[in-house]
């Protein structure tokens, strides 16, 4: 999920104004001039971690390394890698003993993998999060104060007043809120007419929401146009992007990253997929030939593809050194330089995060009811199946926290998203059991409805 744009977790101006000057210039930076930025984030980062991190004290000396030792970017092969399984085994000991210090509050992530994480984040990462999403939107036009609307369910499910709204508008951030949770086709009526009247320059959400929002429109023969969209948190497809721009007329800017900030990467105006250094060091660590050839199934079988591990630069309460993603990229051929004119590396496209769309029976479509898995704590891991159009089935993983009163939570809360008409099952599993399929990354959310039905048809529209 990406960042909530909230004053209490974000405004920080002198920080802000400070880091937002540093990156207006970085983005320029050569090659090398990044290289030695990052040298010496990681060099500081690595002596915090050092002095104030007990796993990372205890690693290093297992390892009979000092602070003096990692002091270069390659020096950090010396280094394991960092599991999400090892985040939760060893959450109390990756904190810094200074956490508080740095403002660290509590992180579970949105289970988009099927496997959440707990973990910190604080004002430092907070201002930088602000920051560099300021930047890639203003490669689109974008200025504070400019309005722009967003699809989100968070922030209705937080607040039971407008839990059964479709929009929302916050005056003091220009920001009109739509409720992601009842798009339909009568609903859409209504998220139109507020579009015209709030007039947002800009959209935002996850690219199967926009897809079927932009489908809807162009369906009901309504006119909409915006000057750019921002899709953050899944991977957007080609025939996604093409139909979004086709129905608003504008630019698809497209964005990765993920809730533990380690890494970034961000569409430019002519289209390069960029890393930004300054966020955090990211790692392209090569996939073995079998693994490689499952994922490129019906694919060039030249493209090189390469598992995605992170190191955080900014998050100080819990520095994530080496950190494993779960996700894949798409290697350039080349190192031909982007005609936008920046030089921060680039990929060609981060593969996962796909999800299907659940189809309600009153025929709303919900692309993000993987949301459940955060609300509910004893899930080690979990999945939604739409087995039939009136029935789901939610595989669960637990631990020891999960109880009786969890079972009733997490129905709640599916409930809020689907309504009282779906039949909800839940089925328990062994924690050692795999919902994987051979070759793909997990999916929290998978709709086994006949590509030919009316319902499933949906977010496939205008191939």
């Amino acid at each position: 999920m990406s960042v909530d744009f909230t004053l209490r977790k974000f405004f920080h101006p002198l920080a802000v104004a400070k880091l937002r000057r540093a990156f207006e210039r970085s983005q320029w930076f050569t090659p090398e001039q990044f290289h030695h930025y990052q040298e010496q984030k990681l060099r500081k980062l690595i002596e915090h971690a050092y002095a104030t991190v007990p796993y990372y004290r205890d690693l290093f000396r297992h390892l009979h390394l000092y602070a003096n030792d990692l002091r270069c970017l390659k020096a950090l092969q010396n280094l394991p890698v960092l599991s999400k399984a090892a985040l939760r085994k060893h959450f109390r000991s990756l904190q810094s003993t200074f956490a508080d210090s740095y403002g660290a509050h509590l992180i579970r992530t949105s289970g988009t993998s099927g496997e959440p994480v707990t973990f910190l984040l604080d004002t430092p990462s907070n201002v930088l999060e602000f920051v560099y999403y300021w930047r890639h939107w203003s490669w689109a036009g974008y200025k504070i104060g400019l309005r722009f609307a967003e699809f989100a369910s968070n922030y209705f499910l937080q607040n039971s007043r407008y839990g059964q709204e479709h929009y929302l508008f916050q005056r003091l951030t220009g920001r009109l809120l739509l409720n992601s949770m009842s798009i339909s086709e009568e609903s859409v009526r209504e998220y139109v007419q507020a579009i015209r009247y709030h007039r947002p320059l800009f959209l935002k959400g996850l690219a199967s929401v926009l897809h079927i929002f932009a489908h809807f429109v162009r369906t009901l023969n309504y006119d909409l146009e915006f000057r750019a969209i921002f899709s953050t948190g899944e991977m957007l497809l080609p025939w996604q992007r093409r139909d979004i721009e086709q129905t608003f007329r504008c630019k698809v800017y497209d964005s990765y990253g993920h809730m533990e900030r380690t890494v970034a990467v961000s569409e430019c105006p002519a289209g390069g997929f960029h890393i930004n250094p300054e966020y955090g060091v990211m790692e392209l660590l090569p996939l073995a030939e079998t693994e490689a050839a499952s994922l490129n199934t019906g694919r060039n079988s030249r493209i090189k593809l390469a598992s995605v591990v992170g190191t955080s630069l900014h998050n100080l309460s819990m520095p994530l050194i080496r950190y494993e993603t779960g996700d894949v990229a798409e290697v350039m051929a080349d190192d031909t330089p982007c005609p936008c004119g920046r030089h921060m590396p680039r990929i060609q496209r981060i593969i996962g995060r796909q999800q299907d769309a659940i189809i309600t029976v009153d025929g709303r479509v919900i692309t993000t009811l993987f949301i459940v898995f955060d609300k509910v704590p004893g899930i080690l891991c979990g999945q939604i199946i739409q087995c039939e159009p009136a029935r789901l089935l939610i595989r669960i993983a637990r631990t020891k926290e999960y109880n009786n009163r969890s079972e009733m939570e997490l129905l709640n809360y599916a409930r809020q998203f689907v309504g009282p008409a779906m039949s909800i099952d839940i089925n328990y599993v062994d924690k050692h059991s795999s919902f994987y399929y051979p070759g793909c990354k997990h999916r929290a959310v998978i709709s086994c409805l006949a590509h030919d039905t009316r319902t499933a048809a949906v977010p496939a529209m205008s191939f």
